[in-house]
């Protein structure tokens, strides 16, 4: 039985894992379900040709999220499939087979009602987000393209930065001064679309903007 508890140990990291994976790449700017199916994917190795793992590939931050997440799950899988069988090595009679088998997918069954969909687990969650926010912040490319209109012009998602111009500058202002249209701002756990003129700029807000590329390195300058 000993073989059991390592295992749904194991099982209980891997949901773990996942879902901080997740919820980091969700925080780079990834949309929350895509975040966490390209999360479950590199963890545990099934690799997708989409837009949005090709958006991963382009991005520093996010591959160093999906390495970390594969390689991880390359070590978790070795270590669930070595304890699986060993936890019905020596089982004698179908009694104490079934009796492992129905304990091992009942506990599966409760770590992912606890990890996943769980108050619980949004709530342990919650506490996570705020030092990985901070690391990602630090790590994560300033400027980013998410669709070029033409020329200098597109639609870029900004981070601002701790020294960024606009931290503290009204969308009014930065439309009138820097020619800069604020289509949305993500801020820690919300995303604000059409965000009023009087809206102040805060650190750590990722804008989408409609703007020159130009334009959009000065304001974060």
């Amino acid at each position: 039985m000993a073989y059991v508890g390592i295992l749904i140990i194991a099982i209980l990291i891997s949901f773990i894992v996942v879902r901080v994976g997740g919820l980091a790449l969700q925080l780079t700017g990834m949309e929350p379900d895509v975040a966490r199916f390209q999360a479950l994917s590199a963890f545990s190795g099934t690799g997708f040709t989409t837009t949005e793992a090709e958006r991963v590939v382009r991005h520093k931050t996010r591959r160093r999220i999906v390495t970390i997440l594969i390689i991880l799950g390359n070590a978790g899988l070795v270590a669930i499939i070595a304890t699986l069988v060993a936890s019905f090595t020596n089982v004698t009679g179908y009694g104490w087979f079934f009796a492992r088998l129905g304990i091992i997918l009942v506990s599966i069954f409760i770590l992912y009602r606890l990890i996943v969909t769980s108050r619980i687990g949004n709530r342990a969650l919650y506490w996570v987000r705020k030092p990985l926010m901070k690391r990602i912040l630090m790590e994560a490319p300033a400027i980013e393209e998410i669709f070029h209109a033409g020329k200098d012009w597109g639609i870029i998602l900004l981070t601002m930065k701790e020294k960024s111009k606009g931290i503290g500058m009204t969308l009014a202002d930065v439309k009138v001064e820097e020619g800069i249209l604020v289509l949305g701002i993500d801020r820690e756990e919300a995303f604000i679309p059409e965000p009023e003129p009087e809206e102040k700029i805060q650190q750590g807000d990722r804008l989408l903007v409609y703007a020159s590329t130009k334009s959009a390195r000065e304001l974060l300058a």
